[in-house]
């Protein structure tokens, strides 16, 4: 049983000397007296009183402008942080519509009708198709106003779809769109692509936003252009997210897109050449921000308008609001500010290093104990007793996990399976009477490489997937040497993947239960192995012919849940639980071993790992 003393020590840190709790009478506990120093109240009134005489109003004038020019700095970095975010996500709308006509190219849709027709005529064109596919692929972005393709054979032929949630009038919007286009502009577009090749281009006409880009065959020969109507107030959305925003203007090789046909303002002057970052302008009477872009061998300026007035208020009215409160309580405010500083503030800092120490990991930091007040040194006395116990019972509890946790994968990994070496020795056996010394010289190997697994001599935990995968193919290769033409292994394995590190022994176990009950009943079947990635888990799906009956399920559940295994359990239906259990050892519970139907109702054992962040464990 700890005695007062003990519980006084840990506790507060107060040791034999100074110790702060004392007994009464009665054997209660209560706080005794570390000194004749002032209490901390009595400082603070002391200070409040005799303070206020200090002369600090020219600092405090200096403070004023020292925060309103911060604040106009703050305000120009703001703004330019603001418009170089706006414009990278404009870019990345333009790059995305890029991504979005390529389908046109990539899709075999529209070459193979133009193939049909060089073959066969015009009578053979797949219209119908033509345009299903532009309606799939462009009518629902809202981004987009209208799509159109026509053949370079025949240009007045012309394939289309538009964008049915921009207004209700969607008729007489394609009509004008279409005809506008097919009076003003296909002819531009035809010119301006025949230098395009395999690139993009952004045209600008009346208000309208236009990317074109060239349809080619085989042999780079472009035989189709696919032109895409953009809605700027959709692709430009971001920059109205930037601060003080008024209005903007989208400048395309120094051409204007107006908007609702009026020519903005600005200077050209200013956007001939590319910029690095976004360029902030204010001469008090107006405001902008630009920046120049080089996009596609064009260059993209976009200049941002901003309310110059809200700018300038935003720091005259910190001035007055400023100076007017100070002029009544600078003097106080100051006094009390030096002496929660020296008092409290630099005491306070302390202790809350010391716990930033303590959440990084470096158990038993201590602080310096501060004289300046009772209060702090019994706080600062009890910190460094907590941290010193703190580190003390970490390091004992965390010896304590490593050697339970290394004491159960040991023990998981130590159970060896001496059926299947049996089984291995006699198929060897049978083929060294039955056939020549090349078969059985493959099983050797291949059971020599499985023993090398299973005594692990390393002792190592973990290994390569590409290694663990070599366990499998030995296993499989004594398996399809017992059944022959009767027994098929599918692989569908990300090679990428064969670098990261798994668990020893964790994949063969499984496979060797899909051929026990998806193999051995029938003398005959199939697996199949599939390995890829999701996200940060590594997926191992083992599948085989076999069917999950009732009671095989409730087996699974039996061999997968928590209790304890049965003596009478097979090797292998051991193997499957080992399994799981190490890799719920070492990953958690959202990692480990299921097994279950999947449509056709073979059976799918799926083995979750977790993927570092380096994609790979260290050994």
């Amino acid at each position: 049983m700890i005695n007062y003393k003990t519980v006084c020590f840990y506790a507060y840190g107060c040791g034999k000397e100074r110790c702060s709790l004392v007994k009464n009478e009665k054997g209660a506990m209560k706080m005794g007296t570390l000194g004749n120093r002032k209490s901390l109240r009595w400082k603070i009134v002391r200070m409040l009183l005799f303070g206020w005489l200090l002369p600090l109003l020219i600092f405090t004038l200096g403070m004023i402008f020292s925060v309103s020019s911060m604040i106009k700095n703050q305000i120009e970095k703001t703004i330019v942080v603001s418009s170089d975010k706006a414009v990278e996500i404009c870019d990345m709308q333009l790059r995305e519509m890029i991504a979005s006509s390529k389908s046109a190219s990539y899709n075999s849709t529209i070459r193979d009708s133009y193939i049909k027709y060089l073959r066969y005529g015009e009578s053979i064109r797949d219209k119908r198709a033509i345009n299903n596919f532009l309606a799939q692929q462009y009518k629902y972005d809202a981004r987009i106003l209208c799509t159109m393709l026509f053949f370079l054979d025949d240009p007045q032929e012309l394939f289309y779809t538009y964008n049915t949630y921009q207004d209700n009038n969607t008729g007489n919007q394609l009509y004008s769109r279409k005809n506008y286009f097919m009076n003003y502009l296909q002819e531009k577009v035809i010119e301006k692509c025949k230098t395009l090749d395999t690139g993009i281009a952004m045209m600008e006409s009346d208000g309208h936003l236009y990317l074109v880009r060239n349809l080619v065959n085989s042999s780079f020969v472009p035989y189709a252009i696919i032109v895409m109507e953009l809605k700027p107030e959709d692709m430009f959305e971001s920059l109205n997210s930037i601060w003080g925003m008024e209005d903007y203007e989208i400048y395309i090789d120094g051409v204007a897109l107006m908007k609702n046909g009026v020519e903005k303002r600005f200077s050209k002057d200013f956007i001939k050449n590319p910029t690095d970052n976004s360029v902030y302008y204010n001469d008090q009477k107006e405001a902008y921000v630009y920046k120049v872009v080089e996009w596609e061998e064009q260059q993209i300026a976009y200049v941002v308008e901003l309310n110059s007035k809200s700018i300038i208020d935003e720091t005259v009215v910190l001035r007055y609001t400023f100076a007017f409160a100070l002029f009544f309580m600078l003097l106080l405010i100051v006094v009390v500010f030096r002496f929660v500083h020296k008092k409290v503030t630099s005491p306070m800092a302390e202790l809350i290093q010391g716990a930033r120490e303590i959440a990084l990991g470096n158990y038993g930091h201590q602080v310096e104990v501060q004289n300046s007040s009772d209060e702090f040194e019994y706080l600062d006395r009890a910190f460094n007793t907590m941290s010193s116990e703190l580190k003390y019972q970490f390091e004992t509890i965390y010896k304590e996990e490593l050697a339970l946790k290394d004491a159960n994968i040991k023990a998981l990994q130590s159970q060896i399976n001496p059926h299947f070496l049996n089984n291995t020795l006699e198929i060897i056996n049978w083929e060294a009477r039955m056939s020549g010394n090349h078969d059985v010289s493959g099983m050797i190997e291949a059971l020599t490489t499985m023993l090398n697994a299973t005594m692990n001599r390393k002792q190592r935990r973990f290994v390569v997937l590409s290694e663990e995968l070599s366990y499998v193919d030995a296993y499989l290769y004594i398996i399809s040497t017992r059944y022959r033409e009767r027994f098929q292994v599918r692989r569908e394995i990300d090679e990428s993947l064969l670098s990261v590190f798994v668990p020893i022994l964790i994949i063969q176990p499984i496979v060797e239960n899909a051929v026990e009950h998806g193999v051995e009943e029938n003398r005959e079947g199939s697996v199949d192995i599939k390995i890829y990635r999701e996200e940060d888990k590594l997926y191992i799906k083992v599948i085989n012919d076999g069917i999950l009956k009732e009671s095989d399920k409730e087996k699974i559940q039996r061999l997968l849940g928590e209790g304890e295994e049965k003596l009478d359990e097979s090797h292998i239906s051991l193997g499957i639980r080992n399994v799981n259990r190490r890799l719920k050892i070492i990953y958690g519970e959202e990692c480990g071993l299921t097994v279950d139907s999947d449509q056709e109702n073979r059976t799918v054992s799926t083995i979750i790992v977790k993927l570092s962040q380096k994609d790979n464990i260290s050994q």
